[in-house]
């Protein structure tokens, strides 16, 4: 597989997550639309200044910049471990799934204690195929 990071010997991929734009847009349009709110608030507070665009000027930066920056959330699920791109998850260690709107949660026994697979494609998909690598089903 290309791209693919380095493996155990008797370890394959199962999945291939590679986050998606379709859902990354779905985020971003729910995070303009609340940062809407203030920036109608500034309108009314500051009306003869540019202190108006300010809280939709920085959802937008904030939102570019994650988007020039998705492909660090980029994972690959194996029969032995969840490859993150800084660390890696023993499916052994891993105690449950939770399917949320634009991430899948990982809890385990680890330091960190859970990791989010971030704009899945299809966010159940993904819980079952780790549910199952979990298992040791095909």
């Amino acid at each position: 597989m290309k791209n693919a990071p380095p493996l155990h010997s008797g370890e394959t991929i199962l999945h291939n997550h590679v986050p998606s734009q379709r859902v990354f847009k779905r985020a971003a349009v729910f995070l303009i639309a609340v940062s809407l709110l203030p920036t109608i608030a500034f309108a009314f507070a500051f009306d003869d200044s540019f202190w108006v665009i300010v809280p939709l000027f920085v959802t937008c930066l904030l939102l570019m910049q994650e988007r020039f920056t998705m492909g660090r959330h980029r994972a690959w699920i194996t029969n032995q471990r969840i490859i993150f791109q800084n660390r890696d998850i023993a499916l052994a260690d891993i105690t449950a799934t939770t399917v949320k709107a634009v991430y899948v949660r990982v809890q385990h026994s680890g330091a960190g204690k859970s990791a989010p697979i971030y704009y899945p494609a299809d966010g159940p998909a993904v819980a079952q195929a780790i549910d199952a690598a979990r298992k040791g089903e095909p």
